[in-house]
């Protein structure tokens, strides 16, 4: 056992010696081609690629001619990832005229896959880049809004014109029933109504999923040829939303009071519980319920305005289809249903109504185009107008609108140039304008008629 330890220590050394004075003969003759070759395997074997490249570096200075050597050279480049090594090399090996097509094609192919990976790393480089930009900008972002206050204020300034071709829902038999007979009907048919409006908000944001809005507004309209449509209304609304990952859920409550100028006040109160359930990016589900009363002011002026109060309560159900990148085409099916009840049971109906719509985000805005049918079945007879004849309305509407903001059509024609301060003042500045065409079919006459209606507004939000 002693002899074979003693055997063992001797066969190491002897091998390191060999190892060092392989070494030690290079540094005295540095032009022997084999010795250095044979020192280059060596050292590749235990994985020593930097004396494995100077060795080579120095044989291929000494022997320029020699392909063999670069070629040596650029398989051991291209094991060490030495890009801009690799390169030269191949460079210098392409311009001989000592190398075969093969060698060539080989040499191309190690070109064409250290292009790629070159522009692999400075793509990755570039994205590693920007996204230590955006990560830096939502830091600053995230600072900024801690720091800022949860509320947003605004105001919104409106001017609206409604151009009415039947405003008094004239029969187009220009006829009525009334009590129990059928009489002329008169009215103004084609008119416009102007509306100017004002409203201040704020918006409180409770976390990154929730928010409560409140608004208070006041308007007043003025008719051209009639009058029945001028009044001054007051409005109060709230909601709170709440978003989840799959749900978007809201619950509104309103309050409007309208002063209509020459007949009885009127007050609306509603609320309603919405939800919207995200399927995917394509499909969506609608759901809601609403309750509301409506109140008239009654006085001596007014004296039966308290038999047209009702209560209410009914729900909506909808699908949306969304298409295209960025949900740039929507279809809508929707059905809503409401069961009003009045003190005056004549006044009391159910109402379904069907609505199908498409939507498409343009340059200029989002146009719309809908469709809706309303069948309305009241109660009981009105004896007054007709002890015979229950009141039954089945009504189709075709709606076409456009709305958006006037910096959108700026934007979408690249002739106008405009200053950036004006334009920042057109994206805040949004319009909206609509044509819509109702034909009204009624069991009883007055309630037969067509009416084409056509809407434009403007509002300019202002926040602080």
């Amino acid at each position: 056992m002693k002899k074979f330890i003693i055997s063992f220590f001797i066969l190491s050394l002897s091998i390191q010696v060999k190892a060092e004075v392989t070494y030690l003969e290079i540094l005295k003759d540095p032009t022997d081609l084999r010795l250095n070759l044979q020192y280059a395997k060596e050292q590749e074997a235990l994985g020593e690629f930097k004396n494995v490249i100077a060795t080579l570096e120095r044989l291929t200075a000494l022997y320029p001619s020699n392909i063999d050597l670069k070629l040596y050279l650029l398989s051991i480049a291209v094991k060490t990832d030495s890009t801009e090594k690799v390169l030269r090399l191949i460079e210098e090996i392409r311009q001989s005229d000592e190398i075969t097509e093969d060698v060539k094609t080989r040499v191309a192919q190690v070109f064409d896959d250290i292009n790629k990976k070159r522009i692999d790393d400075e793509k990755a480089i570039a994205r590693q880049k920007a996204r230590q930009v955006v990560e830096e900008e939502e830091k600053k972002r995230s600072q900024i809004a801690s720091k800022e206050s949860n509320w947003t204020f605004y105001q919104d300034i409106g001017w609206k014109v409604a151009l009415h071709s039947n405003v008094g829902n004239v029969s187009s038999s220009k006829t009525q029933h009334s009590a129990g007979s059928i009489v002329t009907m008169s009215g103004i048919e084609g008119d416009n109504i102007e509306t100017i409006n004002t409203l201040t908000g704020a918006i409180y944001q409770i976390n990154n999923t929730s928010n409560i809005s409140l608004s208070v507004g006041t308007s007043s309209s003025e008719q051209n040829r009639g009058t029945a449509d001028e009044n001054d209304t007051n409005t109060f609304s709230s909601t709170y939303s709440k978003f989840f990952e799959k749900n978007s859920l809201s619950a509104s409550y309103s309050f409007t009071d309208t002063n209509t100028r020459r007949a009885a006040d009127t007050y609306a109160n509603n609320l309603s519980l919405n939800n919207t359930f995200s399927l995917n990016e394509n499909h969506r589900f609608n759901g809601g319920l609403t309750l509301g009363t409506n109140k008239g002011n009654q006085n001596s002026a007014n004296s039966t305005r308290r038999t047209q109060n009702t209560w209410k309560q009914g729900y909506t159900v909808g699908y949306d289809l969304l298409m295209g990148e960025g949900a740039q085409h929507k279809l809508s099916l929707k059905y809503t249903y409401s069961d009003t009840h009045a003190i005056a049971n004549h006044n009391a109906l159910d109402d379904h109504t069907y609505s199908v719509s498409y939507t498409e985000n343009t340059p200029w805005g989002n146009f719309t185009y809908t469709y809706s049918e309303s069948d309305k079945d009241y109660d009981t007879r009105d004896s007054f107008v007709s002890s015979t004849i229950t009141r039954r309305d089945d009504s189709a509407t075709h709606t076409v609108s456009m709305n958006g903001s006037l910096g959108q059509i700026v934007r979408s024609m690249p002739s106008i140039k405009l200053p950036d301060f004006i334009t920042n003042q057109l994206n805040s500045l949004s319009y909206n304008m609509s044509w819509s065409e109702t034909e009204n079919e009624g069991s009883l006459l007055q309630h037969n008629y067509n009416k084409e209606t056509f809407n434009f507004g403007l509002t300019k939000r202002i926040y602080y």
